[in-house]
């Protein structure tokens, strides 16, 4: 089973309609139908609203997005020259494959 087809079945075990899940959560109903087709996953805030709406523990719904392998992605292949020079302006610290934290504090 997937992620949204638990979605699906714990919401009508609870005899929600989508409509009614999605004001609990605060979402549009599309949004609950897009994700009940796995057509997308709702995000760690949504998931954690979904969890305590349905009555099961958020680490329950991840099982089921690292089954699916949606965790599992390339990160570097979206990552562009322009998104990392975002990035270090938002502050974060960037590290390049093949870069080395010891040689850049000059130790050895």
């Amino acid at each position: 089973m997937t992620l949204g087809g638990f979605i699906a079945a714990r919401r009508k075990v609870m005899r929600l309609t989508q409509e009614e899940l999605s004001q609990r959560i605060g979402v549009s109903k599309s949004a609950v139908a897009k994700w009940e087709t796995d057509g997308g996953v709702p995000d760690r805030d949504n998931l954690k609203k979904i969890s305590e709406v349905i009555n099961v523990p958020v680490e329950h719904l991840y099982r089921f997005i690292e089954k699916d392998g949606i965790l599992d992605v390339d990160l570097n292949a979206n990552i562009t020259p322009d998104v990392i020079a975002i990035l270090e302006s938002y502050g974060y610290k960037v590290i390049r494959p093949g870069d080395d934290d010891s040689k850049k504090k000059g130790e050895d």
